[in-house]
């Protein structure tokens, strides 16, 4: 059993789906269009598995699918781009008739010749005869590979120059005469012939300065989009072509990704107004010139989705797609760019918990019976959930490391092994964490671990104490924990902040759990002493608990719910405290155990530290350190450590010690606790 990403089968994959394929078969019958469409996500997104499922979807038209970063050395320019998108274009589909680009050869042709200004004119002879005459396939290619062989011995002709040959040969047998030389004089806009051009276009592109090159890439990929057009607009063209043709291109954030959509959206500008046939779905690990404009805070870019655009702020209200507002499905419209028209962009968003469980449910025929649970696919959803966040990636390496176990190892203890630190075996947080930052720079990514100290990373970036005075530092790090695509967005307090993955906190943390017990910023001791120093209130109580102290953030609720006793402050407040404080990390969560012998044996640690009257509070305090809670929490996406009470057992003790405290505050003023209490009556997947 496999489980690469879920790719195209998820619920999140199935909407784009259903929006990929509106926009290769066009509802008003039209082939033809100009929008670029660029999906960004962060490393492990599942972008690359999204296009291939796309790929496959559209194999009955023309189909080209460029790696951008994985592209060779050699190719540098748009130039280069487009001869690997035109040899991929031109491959069979099997009740298509073969895709002619012979403008496009031909102008190929002209931009390979390299010569001198004494070449000049054989060279405009040789390839004025050749377009003049047109004459039958063998004839025609003889005459340019001689052209080629000739003009390549004198000055060199790229490699791909001669792949041009076989489209230009193969289009000359199919045209009457002079029909090239009329196609490349509708590109010239010039009163020179279109042989004057032709050479002349070689010449500035090999020679020319910057304005030359760039004026004689755009003209080829017009050439190009015209070729096209005309293929789907003649008449045994549009009774078979009735799918747009698809360009689909990968990390289209590289250098030369984004000088050919720069090129290609330049080319389109002069075009028709109705556009072409070629559909351009781009995607990006992080957000090229072509959508840099956009005028939408991080995180806002997930308005795209039906779901993200419900809680968008009325602020936000002009971004959201009008087609949400009668919609019961999920939907996905990508955002226009204001000031690049036709350019629409769109950010992938995480995995929800109900697509993660219908990853789960396969599974289960091949795992133990996790015992005492109901409904298991839920239950290991939500475990799987907290810890990946939703990333494709990550949920997919956990799913697919659970089935390599021994078959009678109960899947709690394969969960803690498979996200325990070993010294030879990369655990699947780490994994992750390479995948997501393994291109920031190695100092940068060292003061990475202080900034999952932190509740929020924010909150690092304040504590002066954390980083030392002039850290030079401290500037790159505030502009990477600005990268929406490497970080989560998520809604805290009615704002939203940008926040570590789940998957890539676990690992630093477990790496800051790790280090020795020092002072040093860098360690567990010294980062949370050096926050707790910085912060007040809950986020001080936040600290206390992460180093251990009980009896400090137990102290702080103690003396905030007898404000609450006396009408000074609200319950509801009180509730959001203990939430926040209870997401503090534990010391030990590089090593999970068993959750409720840790409650019983930090109990009993616990001694005479803690006055009586305070013990339910720091009972609630340990064990909602431990367990899983209800969904409904406010802090619920801040952080989760499903390894220690994967079953929910301590919920109980909450519940029990929520309850205790309740007898002591006035009813009307203690209905947000009763709610709370409620809360955990319920299993929390």
């Amino acid at each position: 059993m496999a489980y690469e990403e879920w790719a195209g089968a998820s619920g999140r994959d199935l909407v784009l789906d259903d929006w990929f394929t509106r926009q290769l078969v066009a509802a008003s019958g039209s082939r033809h269009g100009r929008d670029v469409h660029v999906l960004l996500g962060g490393p492990g997104s599942g972008k690359s598995s999204l296009l291939a499922a796309f790929e496959e979807r559209a194999a009955n038209t023309y189909v080209a699918h460029i790696d951008c970063a994985g592209l060779p050395d050699g190719v540098q320019g748009p130039v280069d781009v487009l001869a690997r998108v035109v040899f991929q274009l031109s491959a069979e589909v099997p009740g298509l008739p073969p895709m002619q680009l012979p403008a496009y050869a031909a102008l190929r042709l002209a931009l390979a010749v390299r010569t001198d200004q004494a070449d000049r004119d054989a060279a405009l002879a040789e390839l004025s005869t050749a377009l003049d005459e047109g004459r039958g396939r063998e004839q025609s290619l003889d005459l340019f590979l001689s052209l080629a062989e000739r003009l390549g011995s004198l000055a060199g002709m790229p490699a791909w120059g001669l792949a041009a040959l076989p489209f230009l040969s193969e289009g000359m047998r199919r045209l009457q005469e002079h029909r090239v030389r009329r196609a490349l004089a509708r590109h010239v806009g010039a009163p020179a012939s279109p042989e004057d051009f032709l050479v002349g276009l070689g010449h500035g592109l090999q020679h020319g300065d910057d304005r030359q090159r760039r004026r004689a890439q755009e003209v080829l990929l017009r050439a190009f989009l015209d070729d096209l057009r005309r293929a789907y607009d003649s008449a045994k063209g549009h009774e078979l072509r009735t799918l747009r043709c698809l360009l689909l291109l990968d990390n289209a954030d590289d250098d030369r990704g984004q000088a050919f959509l720069d090129t290609l959206r330049t080319a389109r500008r002069g075009g028709p107004e109705d556009g072409d046939p070629l559909l351009v779905l781009a995607a990006a690990r992080s957000r090229p010139r072509l959508v840099e404009p956009l005028d939408v805070p991080a995180g806002r870019l997930l308005t795209c989705w039906s779901s993200y655009a419900e809680r968008a702020p009325a602020r936000y209200a002009d971004r959201t797609p009008d087609l949400y507002a009668e919609a019961d499905e999920e939907r996905f419209a990508p955002l226009d760019v204001r000031g690049r028209p036709h350019v629409r962009v769109a950010q992938l968003r995480p995995l929800t918990r109900a697509e993660v469980a219908e990853q789960c449910r396969p599974l289960l025929a091949h795992l133990p019976d996790p015992a005492g649970v109901r409904r298991p696919a839920d239950w290991l959803a939500r475990i799987v959930h907290d810890l990946t966040g939703g990333q494709p990636f990550a949920t997919a390496a956990v799913l697919r490391r659970l089935l390599r176990f021994d078959d009678e190892l109960p899947v709690v203890t394969r969960l803690r092994r498979i996200f325990t630190l070993a010294p030879h075996r990369p655990s699947v947080a780490e994994e992750a964490y390479e995948r997501l930052f393994g291109d920031v720079p190695a100092a940068v990514r060292a003061r990475l671990p202080r900034v999952a100290a932190a509740a929020v990373p924010v909150q690092a970036l304040a504590a002066d104490a954390l980083w030392g005075r002039g850290n030079h530092l401290l500037y790159q790090v505030t502009e990477l924990i600005g990268d929406e695509l490497r970080f989560d967005v998520v809604e805290l307090d009615g704002g939203d902040v940008l926040t570590l993955p789940p998957i890539a906190r676990r690992h630093l943390l477990q790496h800051l759990a790790r280090s020795e017990d020092s002072a040093e910023a860098g360690t567990w001791t010294g980062a949370h002493h050096r926050l707790r120093d910085a912060q007040r209130g809950r986020d001080a109580a936040y600290h206390h608990l992460a180093l251990g102290d009980v009896p400090a953030a137990t102290r702080f609720l103690h003396g905030l719910l007898q404000d609450v006793k006396e009408g000074g402050v609200h319950m509801a407040e009180w509730c959001r405290a203990l939430s926040w404080v209870q997401r503090a990390p534990h010391p030990r969560l590089a090593a999970p155990d068993d959750g409720t012998q840790e409650y019983e044996a930090a109990v009993e640690r616990l001694g005479t530290r803690v006055p009586a009257e305070q013990l339910p509070v720091a009972r609630l305090l340990i064990a909602g350190q431990l367990t899983l809670h209800p969904p409904t929490d406010p802090y619920a996406s801040l952080w989760s450590d499903p390894l220690w009470d994967p079953t929910a057992r301590l919920r109980t003790e909450i519940a029990v010690h929520l309850q205790q405290l309740s007898e002591d505050v006035p009813h009307l003023r203690g209905l947000p606790l009763h709610e709370r209490i409620q809360s955990y009556d319920k299993e929390p997947w």
